[in-house]
């Protein structure tokens, strides 16, 4: 039986080990904290299909992924997302191949949603994931195929080992084109809207929770120099973003903060995902954070089929496809338009 180690206990990496163990693999995933540690555990939970056009069926095949883990896992919203006037030809684009994949998407001019006026957007039926309800499924099914989750590094030969330790990757690997940054998310309380909103004009996100909470982050990334200092907390950040939401709907200026949280997350030169082969019998998954909730089931399914010879490594998601590293932190939500091959 083929051994497998996967180090990182994040959701690429439990969705891996679940994966591989469910086809016969003999799975270790190590995590030297405990599953979910880092950006996973504190994801806004969106499923979001506002990727460029070439990962939109990575984002499917993650949403069918999560799906398979039960019912109450995915609870579906309308989303009102508002791209840059520059992007919008390529959110068209998006709409177009999301109605041909059954999922209700539709631009909308000059219409209100629930206080919100709509000048030029696009309303989508999109998820969220119960993330504590789907750390618990994997980690349980991981179990139950005999697969086994270690909190030591296990000095044991291995027929393939795995990366998917996220923003730690620089210190396990000598790879170019990554950068660590800080994500963060508040929650707050007071009159609610009942819809997602992204705005990539005014560069924030807001995820309703209830009627009277909601999850609220913006495209603000500070560069970390360790992982580690991605876990401060910039408690004032939360009125800036609550300013820009104000833009679009006034009753944000009422709303308070009750949370706030952060965590290390990495991303590439170009904002796409690395995944695939960097030595002998080694590979790295990183959906990177930002999307790494997105993707990661999806490329976890991918990442398996390299191994495996089924498909050919994707040069746009090679991850020795970087000669230098990078200054800034790009998410691949940052340019809809850029669809490498």
């Amino acid at each position: 039986m083929t051994k497998v180690k996967i180090i990182g206990a994040g959701f690429s990496g439990l969705w891996t080990a679940y994966l591989m163990a469910k086809k016969g693999y003999n799975v270790e995933l190590e995590e030297i904290n405990y599953p979910g540690f880092g950006a996973s555990s504190k994801a806004a939970g969106i499923l979001s299909f506002q990727v460029p056009k070439n990962m939109i069926d990575i984002s499917l095949k993650s949403m069918e992924l999560y799906r398979s883990l039960g019912d109450d896992i995915l609870y579906w919203h309308d989303s009102i997302w508002l791209p840059k006037s520059d992007e919008f030809n390529c959110a068209l684009d998006i709409v177009n191949y999301l109605s041909k994949n059954n999922i209700k998407a539709k631009v909308v001019y000059n219409k209100e949603f629930d206080s919100i006026f709509v000048k030029q957007g696009i309303i989508i039926s999109q998820p969220t994931i119960d993330i504590g309800k789907a750390l618990n499924i994997l980690i349980k099914r991981i179990e139950d195929l005999n697969g086994k989750i270690i909190n030591n590094d296990q000095k044991n030969d291995y027929d393939i080992v795995i990366y998917a330790n996220g923003p730690w990757i620089q210190d396990s690997l000598n790879l170019n084109g990554l950068v660590k940054y800080k994500c963060q998310a508040h929650s707050v309380e007071g009159k609610q809207i009942n819809s997602i909103i992204e705005d990539d004009i005014n560069e924030y996100y807001y995820v309703p929770e209830s009627n009277k909470r909601a999850i609220i982050g913006n495209g603000k990334r500070i560069i970390l120099s360790k992982p580690e200092d991605g876990f401060i907390v910039d408690s004032n950040e939360v009125y800036k973003i609550l300013e820009k939401i104000s833009y679009d709907y006034k009753e944000a200026l009422n709303m308070y903060p009750v949370n706030s949280w952060s965590a290390p997350c990495i991303t590439t030169c170009d904002g796409y995902p690395i995944v695939g082969r960097i030595g002998k019998n080694q590979y790295v998954l990183s959906g990177l954070n930002g999307a790494g909730l997105t993707l990661s089931a999806g490329l976890s399914d991918l990442l398996i089929k390299i191994i495996e010879g089924k498909v050919e490594q994707p040069k746009y998601l090679d991850p020795l496809r970087f000669n230098d590293n990078c200054n800034e932190a790009l998410e691949i939500f940052d340019n809809i338009c850029i669809n490498k091959k």
